[in-house]
């Protein structure tokens, strides 16, 4: 039997994760507005170039968690494994790095020092992996004071002592530290075991099942690299960058589901899929109408020079919105496969299984995902603007996200008994569309744009709660579910005050 308690962990999560939100858009008003956008870019394209540097991380990582929730002793080993692996991803960040920096605009020096951040994000990694199957909420919790102190460090080493883009690096790496310090603590009942080489032996043995679903993800990283090579800047990225930034609030409902995979692979029982995915969709409608109405005002709070790209805001909303929801009925496949419990299994036997399976259908995606843009934007270069270019991305990357979504749920459905609750979701939409297209018009009439931040972000943030409040307050009055679901967070503040 698991010990996660899905509802409990999500609620944690969520809290943690949408308080998170303020941090991180806080921090990237800071970055946005001191930075100019040619050192954006480079940021954005330093981003993009660590994942090639972490490729290797799911060789022992992706084990941790299934281990983990079946109470497998394999924490300490993990660790150590974790280690011996980012002295490799060090050298692939580095292959990389010649290879592509010298065909952007970016300073290769500000390349080459982001290496720093690899040690500790193969750390992340198995420790992250770890709690997943353990405590999921310690993710959302690390993170979240991760992310508050690195507030202060970005000012300091940006605002004051003018660091640009190697000030974020070193800030993000102490954020990291920090965040791995609190995943460490919580995950220390989980690695007071002995190093055994026998997991070692079964870890490299079957690598190849961990990192072949890594290639897609990598593939689809890719396309930052292509594009800032494509059209010969970074000036694109600082404005995709901007608007990933207030179109991934809707990424962050992904927090209530955190514990769904570790407790599928804890145990058989499946009945609460539905209601973890009716209210993950809750939260994404929520945080997707807030990106949406409030596109224009987000970007101007993070630099007027990005307000030209709320249009791409409105398209990766929707596209990050089937992302997520993707990436939940992957955990749900993933999550009931049993063929690594069985010692009889064959290579044959994982080929044939899910852990195989999506990842294929993922790798197809990307693929067309990547052929598509790299021809449209070949086609298109000479005769866009920048910012042209950034809408023809997003809408290709959204248009390549739908068909994943409908071949997943079609799998989940036929795989798992889950009783989608589909008026309870159209009402949610319906409620969504009456609501924040209200607030849309009061927000145009009465939200005035002021370059001075300190007057504008308040007037922002107060409409923000005004509209998500209403929504809340709506379904509350509405629906049974919403209602229970604040009984129960009314019910465990009560409970911690006692």
């Amino acid at each position: 039997m698991s010990e996660i308690r899905t509802t409990y962990s999500g609620l944690i999560s969520t809290a943690f994760g949408l308080t998170r939100i303020f941090a991180g858009l806080f921090f990237m008003i800071i970055i946005t507005r001191i930075l100019v956008a040619e050192e954006l870019g480079t940021w954005a394209l330093i981003t993009s170039l660590l994942f090639y540097g972490i490729i290797l991380d799911p060789i022992i990582a992706y084990w941790a968690t299934r281990d983990t929730a079946r109470k497998i002793d394999s924490g300490k080993t993990a660790i150590l494994g974790e280690g011996v692996l980012s002295i490799g991803g060090i050298g692939i960040y580095i292959i990389a790095t010649i290879i592509v920096g010298p065909q952007t605009n970016a300073d290769n020096t500000i390349l080459f020092f982001a290496i720093i951040l690899i040690p500790v994000m193969y750390l992340n990694k198995v420790l992250s992996s770890i709690n997943l199957g353990w405590k999921p909420h310690a993710l959302s919790i690390s993170n979240f004071f991760a992310d508050v102190a690195k507030i202060p460090l970005v000012l300091l080493l940006i605002y004051y002592f003018d660091m640009g883009v190697t000030g974020i690096i070193i800030s993000f790496f102490i954020g990291w530290v920090i965040y791995d310090a609190i995943l460490l603590w919580y995950a220390k009942e989980k690695i007071k075991n002995r190093i055994k080489k026998e997991f070692f032996q079964k870890w490299l043995k079957i690598s190849w099942l961990p990192l072949y679903p890594r290639i897609a993800p990598l593939i689809s990283r890719s396309d930052v690299i292509i594009f800032s090579i494509i059209a010969g800047s970074v000036i694109g990225l600082a404005y995709y960058t901007a608007a990933v930034v207030i179109a991934g609030l809707v990424g962050y409902a992904s927090t209530f589901s955190l514990g769904v995979y570790g407790k599928l692979l804890g145990e058989k029982n499946k009945n609460y899929l539905g209601h973890n995915i009716t209210l993950q969709i809750y939260f994404m409608i929520l945080l997707g109408g807030l990106s949406i109405i409030f596109a224009d005002f987000g970007l101007f709070a993070l630099n007027p020079i990005y307000k030209i790209a709320s249009l791409v805001v409105i398209i990766l909303t929707v596209r990050i919105f089937f992302q997520t929801l993707n990436n939940l009925f992957i955990q749900i496949l993933t999550g009931i496969e049993e063929v690594d419990t069985k010692k009889e299994s064959k290579f044959s036997d994982y080929i044939k299984s899910k852990l195989f399976f999506i990842p294929t259908i993922q790798l197809i995606q990307t693929v067309l995902y990547i052929g598509i843009l790299s021809f449209v934007l070949i086609f298109t270069n000479d005769s866009s603007t920048q910012i042209e270019l950034v809408i023809i991305w997003s809408i290709i990357a959204l248009f390549i996200e739908i068909p994943l979504t409908i071949v997943l749920s079609i799998l989940v459905r036929k795989s798992v008994n889950i009783k989608i609750e589909k008026t309870r979701l159209l009402k949610y939409f319906i409620t969504a569309i009456i609501v924040f297209g209200t607030m849309l018009m009061i927000i145009d009439e009465y939200l005035q744009y002021n370059e001075k931040l300190i007057e504008f972000l308040p007037s922002v943030l107060i409409f923000i709660a005004i509209s998500a409040s209403i929504y809340i307050i709506t379904t509350i009055i509405i629906d049974s579910k919403i209602r229970n679901l604040t009984f129960s967070i009314i019910n465990e503040i009560k409970k911690k005050k006692r």
